[in-house]
């Protein structure tokens, strides 16, 4: 069934003749003419039926014309998802990051994006560096921003921003009144850490383990937030990323390493650009300014 046919249907219907259409449409006459014919030819029904000088629909033109107007719209309704699509307007988007980065970095950045491009369906997850790097390689998620993937996992990765971490306290701590600290400050402390295969514990622990002694007692938390209160609250020190949102309150200072360098590098993974939406591109260029919002 030709489409146009049907456009062409719909309009004399609906504008109550075919020279109304034909103008509409910007159509000549007989052009709508042939098109009716070739309709109901193909349907094997009359349309129409003459009523004096007019031409009404017949009953299976009035069914017709119902069904061809929720078509038409449906239609339209496709082809501007699709064009939304096609511009970054539309679509759908998944991916993850990593905290603190996706509080304290992207957040405003992902807004924004929401903002300008209502339509776009978007889903942000906060997971660790190994589990986003293993959903992408899947296809699961789009894109992901974390810690650099393992090399047999063939993705993509695009470096951002370097973190650096320090130690975070009370401000009535003992070590707070240091302006640096050693590893060997850390001796006899009880450290929040955060779960295992989190990018963050594996270098703590690897920088931690380079005395001889055993050097501290750590307990495991899964969240940089619960870490925070539990400071906040005098219990133990923890191992952060150096940004001073986390340190904001009076309360609470984070101090950088004087005999060490930790450093994470965060960045983009994504399996294949070439296959991703137009929207998901758009948000990944936006998330490439994070560097200059640090």
């Amino acid at each position: 069934m030709d489409l146009r046919a049907l456009k062409t249907f719909e309009a004399i219907l609906r504008l109550g003749s075919f020279q109304k259409a034909a103008e509409e449409l910007q159509y000549a006459p007989s052009t709508v003419t042939l098109q009716i014919q070739r309709l109901e030819a193909d349907l094997g029904v009359s349309l129409f039926v003459r009523d004096g000088k007019r031409m009404i629909a017949s009953e299976a033109g009035r069914w017709l014309y119902q069904e061809a107007t929720a078509l038409l719209k449906t239609i339209g309704s496709m082809r501007q998802t699709i064009s939304d699509i096609d511009t970054g307007d539309g679509g759908a988007i998944r991916f993850a990051a990593i905290e603190p980065i996706a509080s304290q970095m992207i957040a405003t950045i992902v807004a924004d994006f929401c903002k300008l491009r209502p339509q776009v369906q978007l889903s942000m997850e906060i997971s660790g560096s190994k589990s986003i790097a293993e959903r992408v390689r899947s296809g699961e998620l789009d894109f992901g921003i974390c810690a650099s993937p393992a090399t047999n996992l063939m993705l993509e990765f695009e470096p951002l921003i370097e973190e650096k971490l320090g130690v975070m306290m009370r401000a009535d701590h003992p070590l707070a009144n240091q302006s640096c600290i050693s590893v060997d400050d850390l001796i006899g402390q009880t450290i929040l850490l955060k779960e295992q295969n989190c990018i963050y514990r594996e270098l703590s622990e690897g920088m931690l383990v380079q005395t001889s002694r055993n050097p501290f007692s750590g307990i495991e938390v899964g969240s940089f937030y619960v870490i925070r209160q539990m400071i906040k609250a005098g219990f133990g020190i923890g191992i952060v990323p150096m940004y001073d949102s986390l340190g904001l309150e009076s309360t609470l200072v984070i101090r950088p390493f004087v005999d060490i360098d930790p450093v994470v590098v965060i960045g983009l993974v994504y399996k294949d650009n070439n296959i991703m939406g137009r929207a998901a591109l758009l948000l990944m260029n936006a998330l490439r300014e994070v560097e200059k919002t640090k």
